[in-house]
């Protein structure tokens, strides 16, 4: 398994580790490292991009997946040289593409912070897009009179970003997350992330450290279909 880094730190954005072997398949050339510092894509959030490089290689990352066995794939091309078994090499991601996707996953997080504190109790979330482009959280449920409800979700996140609410990850034991209706792998821990005075949820992705840091957060609009609402929103 590799050492996930990344989910202790958001802001860390060089590591020196060391380089095991690659692999190719059907996606491409994928490098496997000791501990990495790389999100791999998941959860709704795209992947940290950047470089591996040691003093004589440089590998361009394009992409990151994280497989059934707990190996985080590193996708791209080789710019210069080869890396070879052992090495040490150092790992950095861009770190102004981290910092906007954990922004716009937290963002997704605190508009269900505004969606539960507004007590709309039958919508249970489902699912996060956290992309830059488009981002949105899916409920399981109607939203009657959906536009009118835009500006209420949208001064509640205001408020909430202005609260500077203070924003943790740590992890929970089997039993515990089992307590809490949180999923873990059976015998393993779970990680949550914890937006102070709200509920814990289970979350792997990346998260800045308070919802101030989010910025400007943007309520798009609202799309009820099929017994799901869908709200949109950006942020800037």
């Amino acid at each position: 398994m590799t050492k996930l880094i990344y989910l202790s730190d958001t802001y860390l954005a060089n590591l020196n580790t060391k380089f095991k072997h690659e692999l190719i398949d059907d996606i491409g050339i994928a490098l496997l490292i000791d501990q990495t510092i790389f999100y791999p894509q998941g959860g709704g959030q795209p992947s940290d991009v950047g470089y591996i490089k040691s003093e004589n290689t440089t590998f361009k990352v394009t992409s990151v997946r994280l497989n059934e066995l707990g190996l985080v794939l590193h996708y791209g091309e080789y710019i210069e040289g080869e890396f070879t078994e052992g090495e040490q090499v150092n790992l950095s991601i861009d770190f102004d593409k981290r910092i906007l996707n954990a922004r716009v996953h937290s963002a997704g997080h605190l508009l269900d912070c505004a969606v539960s504190s507004l007590k709309l109790a039958h919508l249970k979330p489902t699912k996060g897009f956290h992309f830059p482009e488009g981002p949105y959280v899916e409920y399981a449920g109607i939203l009657e009179n959906k536009n009118d409800w835009i500006d209420t979700i949208q001064e509640k996140i205001n408020d909430l970003v202005k609260e500077n609410i203070q924003i943790s990850n740590y992890s929970l034991s089997f039993d515990e997350a089992a307590q809490k209706n949180i999923w873990a792998p059976p015998g393993k821990s779970a990680r949550v992330v914890d937006f102070e005075g709200f509920e814990v949820c289970g979350c792997g992705g990346t998260h800045v450290m308070s919802s101030s840091e989010i910025g400007v957060v943007n309520i798009r609009k609202i799309k009820v279909k099929k017994g799901v609402t869908r709200i949109a929103y950006s942020i800037k």
